[in-house]
């Protein structure tokens, strides 16, 4: 009985002294509002285009691998593919990595393959190897 009146006497001093420090303008750090949310889930769908909106003049692929479960990763103007399909303004092809050793991609309905360590000059259409 006496173990019952400490639990409880334990309960109720400790369950007041964490309410005492709570602030309702922390819990804002604590969730997203629908904007936040909507950015999240249009990364991880791969169909969110960076805030980037200028067309790149030049594409660089540095490199690509993929991984044991099929999903490639794909290193375009010292930035990768990990988040969504997008660099940039540079749309790589996913399903294209690595056939023939080179990767697709497209800037302003253009579109191209491109080795890794290739520069592509969208302006003039040329592909530069290491630069």
């Amino acid at each position: 009985m006496q173990i019952k009146y400490l639990v409880t006497i334990y309960f109720i001093f400790f369950s007041n002294i964490s309410y005492a420090d709570y602030d309702a303008d922390d819990l804002n750090q604590l969730f997203t509002n629908k904007n936040q949310r909507a950015q999240i889930d249009a990364q991880r769908s791969g169909n969110y285009s960076s805030t980037d909106k200028q067309p790149a003049q030049k594409v660089k692929v540095s490199g690509y691998m993929t991984r044991s479960d099929g999903k490639s990763v794909v290193w375009v103007n010292s930035k990768n593919t990990l988040e969504g399909s997008r660099v940039g303004g540079v749309k790589v092809h996913g399903s294209s990595v690595g056939k023939n050793k080179k990767v697709t991609v497209s800037v302003d309905n253009k579109t191209t393959r491109l080795k890794p360590g290739e520069v592509w000059h969208k302006e003039t259409d040329k592909i530069v190897d290491n630069q």
